[in-house]
């Protein structure tokens, strides 16, 4: 009596903890998620969110290449994308019914391709009905912040790695022939073969890129062709650096082109299970024997704000002396010369910095970081000089500027904004850094 008594204590004790134990859909680390279909394992790794600077920054420029260009800010919320591109195992084992012409005979696990944007669509859609996680192509701009490395990105010209052959299969080393997923070099946030193997479906419409800040863009409305990212096996190792543009009718099939998949949960468990930290209260910026110094401002976006930027640090990133000077204080600059600075620092960092507005520099005042001595005119630029080019796609701009065309002579030269209203040109120019968990 007493060890069957003894028994059931036990087991009421011990079947509630086992039942807490079972692995959930979502693992605790939620580094990685992953799941098997039928048997073949699809990994998918959580990309932080962050901002960067996205298309020909320093480390990608090629004269040659004008589709990835203006670079410009990037702000993206935290995703996951999948670890390999889609495998033609995993593709039959989703699509039974739905063969690709196109399979490398003696290579196990090599990338799917011969496949449409639109049968990429209809892949996840079956797997969203058998995992219940809400899959997607990833944007273009999701791509190329998790093929550079996200947060941890090492500033490299292929994705991993600044030798092509050791982070992808190309013309030179593939003979010719897709290869087994992931077996070069993974990158900083150990995705593989984002420099070769196969290009990769994204979501986007083709459209050039925008000029300004943009916040998890994607042109998804409408459009006559779906871009398509990465090297492939067919192609030269200098076509596989990470900004590189192509773009494709959706209905089109080519044997050197697939696909990976990202999804984005909408309640982040991340979010709730961080131990987030308090923010520094000062950073520091570096580029080329130059330093900029950030205090960090809370507000409903926190940011960082520089200090006033010295004659010295004009000169040192603009080759040229400021117009005006006050106590050795930078001043005189026209808007477009003072976005020019940010860019210039923006790619020389890999950091995504604005020019700071009056809103911006009232706040850092108002909580005592700046000093407020600097005289306060506040002078307002009423002219808007009209530009023989303008670009109507501007999407989600900082809150802080209000943008009303862009300048072009020729592709490679400097972009000039034009801002309906402008700050003082008397005033000391300061940058922003936006503060992302």
């Amino acid at each position: 009596m007493f060890r069957r008594m003894w028994i059931i204590m036990f087991l009421v004790s011990v079947l509630p903890i086992a039942a807490r134990k079972q692995k959930p859909l979502v693992p605790d680390s939620l580094q990685l998620i992953e799941t098997n279909i039928h048997g073949i394992p699809l990994r998918m790794r959580r990309v932080e969110g962050g901002s960067f600077v996205m298309g020909s920054t320093a480390d990608q420029y090629d004269p040659e290449i004008y589709s990835d260009k203006p670079a410009h800010i990037v702000f993206l919320s935290p995703f996951y994308i999948a670890e390999t591109e889609i495998t033609y195992e995993l593709w039959q084992a989703v699509m039974p019914d739905y063969k690709s012409s196109f399979h490398p005979k003696g290579f196990t696990y090599s990338p799917i391709s011969y496949v449409s944007w639109f049968d990429c669509c209809e892949f996840i859609r079956r797997l969203d009905s058998i995992t219940g996680l809400p899959f997607r192509l990833p944007t273009e701009a999701e791509w190329e912040y998790a093929a550079r490395g996200g947060k941890d990105s090492r500033k490299y010209r292929f994705s991993g790695g600044n030798e092509p052959d050791s982070v992808g299969w190309n013309s030179r080393n593939s003979g010719n022939w897709t290869h087994a997923v992931g077996r070069k070099q993974a990158n900083e946030l150990g995705l593989y073969d984002m420099s070769g193997n196969v290009a990769e479906w994204c979501q986007d419409w083709y459209a050039p890129y925008c000029v300004g800040t943009a916040v998890n863009p994607c042109v998804c409305d409408s459009g006559e062709f779906k871009i398509a990212r990465g090297g492939s096996y067919d192609d030269c190792a200098a076509n596989s650096h990470i900004s590189l543009r192509r773009w494709y009718s959706p209905e089109s099939n080519y044997n050197y082109i697939g696909f990976r998949v990202a999804f984005t949960l909408p309640d982040d468990p991340m979010m709730q299970k961080q131990n987030i930290s308090e923010p520094a209260l000062t950073k520091k910026i570096r580029a080329k024997g130059k330093k900029l110094l950030f205090h960090y401002v809370e507000a409903e976006q926190p940011y960082y704000i520089s200090e006033e930027i010295t004659v010295s640090q004009w000169k040192k990133t603009m080759q040229q002396s400021p117009k005006d000077t006050q106590k050795n204080l930078a001043t005189g600059m026209s808007r477009n010369e003072r976005a020019r600075f940010a860019e210039i620092w923006s790619l020389e960092t890999g950091e995504a910095l604005i020019v700071a507005t009056a809103e911006h520099i009232e706040k850092a005042k108002a909580q005592g970081l700046i000093s407020a001595s600097m005289p306060d005119t506040g002078k307002k630029h009423q002219s808007i000089r009209r530009t023989q080019r303008k670009r109507k796609a501007v999407s989600a701009l900082s809150p802080w500027t209000e943008l009303v065309g862009v300048r072009l002579s020729k592709p490679d030269d400097p972009v000039l904004l034009e801002y309906r209203k402008d700050d003082d040109d008397s005033q000391p120019l300061r940058l922003v850094l936006f503060y992302s968990l």
